[in-house]
């Protein structure tokens, strides 16, 4: 790895994270010489676990050798009222059929993928950092000096000093929206400011995991204030040896603790039978994040494309970030060669994640009394359909004439009224299954 930022000018992707190493990788593996802005990752609990369709096909493509962190899921399972809602990857994929998938130039699956972050990203830096193509530039970002008129970004300035002059400049900075501020972009913000409190808990070493079913599968779970004292939505997502837990709830729905919140979320799951402070007893530091959803104006400039949640972040459940960080990978090295021609595909791709936001504000917001069978199955049907048109579309953005021939024809069938249908159970839980509607918990978490 080349000590100092090279004098000629190259592409520079700012932010490390797992966009700005997945960019950083795939510009290795095309020989593209280029500067990477950020530092290596931490240990701290992280957001980006739960993987989409897309997601879960690219990184089986780019990443085989780093399976060990794969983490397969033939399940969900969503606790909404008194519903339990199931989504079993290998019925709905055998619906969908695996002719599609090898039709659109992807590897056929089984199951969806979920990943150990900490494992992964650390691995991936090893790789990423020790790459003869690439400089680390372990340092912050001071300024962006944009050129309007040309649209363009002439340097990167970081708090050292030192002065980037990019060719092409990649913004993985996701929130931070480094490129997005710079350039006064209009950015539409979708729905309320969000409030995000998520830790992980481990299995001490000698107690066995995988003893009970929900390990298998990821958990969704709505909490209600009559019964668990705030609206939130909370996930479980068994990862080996530990679980990721968390909730997401509007910014001003309460003001107790973090603390307090993943202890509401605890019991919630206890009544469902979820119990994973059990044997996953072992806690680290608990992570607390304010945040609002939100799409840019345009995903990409002259020299410039806000890569993935640099661009837009919907609802966390639809799994996106990861699958349109990759994405965005996979097509940096085109995207250097003709920035116009792949400038405007990604943004057309890109603007196919933001009506998917609303489909899972109906899971995450609606009022108990919308959870019904007819809404449950029309908006798990609607989830699903927007993830195979948005796969179709991908075909654009890979260069393969198979793929690009059997989209357009894929997304035309998927976008005909009842060609998804039921593709998730629903079931009607029994009362001795539901939680105690006298809601014990408000009174612990005021």
């Amino acid at each position: 790895m080349p000590s100092s930022p090279p004098s000629r000018s190259v592409p520079v992707v700012v932010g490390s994270g797992l966009t700005g190493m997945s960019i950083s990788t795939t510009l290795s593996r095309a020989g593209v010489d280029h500067v990477l802005v950020g530092g290596p990752p931490g240990t701290l609990p992280r957001l980006g676990e739960s993987l989409n369709l897309e997601g879960t096909l690219l990184l089986l493509e780019m990443y085989p050798e780093l399976s060990r962190f794969f983490f397969p899921k033939k399940t969900v399972v969503g606790y909404l009222a008194d519903h339990q809602l199931t989504c079993d990857f290998d019925v709905g994929q055998r619906r969908v059929s695996r002719v599609v998938f090898r039709a659109l130039g992807y590897r056929a699956v089984s199951e969806f993928l979920q990943f150990d972050r900490l494992g992964f990203d650390a691995a991936l830096w090893e790789a990423t950092a020790a790459s003869p193509r690439c400089t680390v530039v372990d340092a912050k970002v001071a300024g962006l000096d944009y050129d309007a008129a040309s649209d363009s970004f002439a340097a990167v300035r970081l708090e050292d000093g030192t002065a980037l002059s990019p060719s092409y400049l990649f913004d993985a900075s996701n929130h931070g929206r480094l490129l997005g501020q710079a350039t006064g972009m209009e950015m539409r913000t979708l729905g309320p400011p969000q409030r995000v409190a998520y830790t992980h808990f481990h299995a001490p070493d000698g107690v066995p995991v995988g003893v009970d079913a929900w390990e298998e599968a990821t958990v969704i779970l709505r909490l209600f204030r009559d019964t668990d004292g705030l609206d939130a939505i909370a996930w479980c997502i068994p990862l080996g040896r530990y679980v990721s837990v968390g909730l997401s709830l509007s910014a001003d729905e309460s003001d107790a603790s973090d603390e307090a919140l993943l202890e509401a979320t605890e019991r919630a799951y206890a009544r469902y039978g979820v119990r994973y402070r059990e044997r996953f007893s072992r806690a680290v530091p608990i992570m607390g994040l304010k945040h609002r959803y939100f799409v840019y104006d345009r995903a990409a400039g002259a020299n410039w494309l806000l890569a993935g949640p640099s661009f837009a972040q919907v609802w966390w459940m639809a799994g996106a970030g990861v699958g349109t960080a990759l994405a965005a990978a996979q097509l940096a090295p085109r995207v250097l060669g003709d920035p116009a021609r792949w400038g405007r595909e990604y943004d057309r791709y890109m603007r196919r994640l933001v009506p998917i936001h609303a489909t899972f504000e109906f899971f995450a917001s609606a009022p108990r009394e919308a959870y019904v069978p007819r809404e449950l199955h029309r908006y798990s049907d609607r989830f699903t359909t927007t993830n195979l048109l948005r796969l179709a579309a991908s075909t654009r953005l890979r260069g393969r004439r198979r793929g690009a021939l059997a989209g357009p024809l894929l997304h035309w069938i998927f976008s005909r009224p009842g060609v998804i249908r039921d593709f998730c159970d629903v079931r009607r839980l029994d009362p001795s299954e539901l939680p105690d509607p006298q809601g014990a918990a408000v009174a612990a978490l005021a």
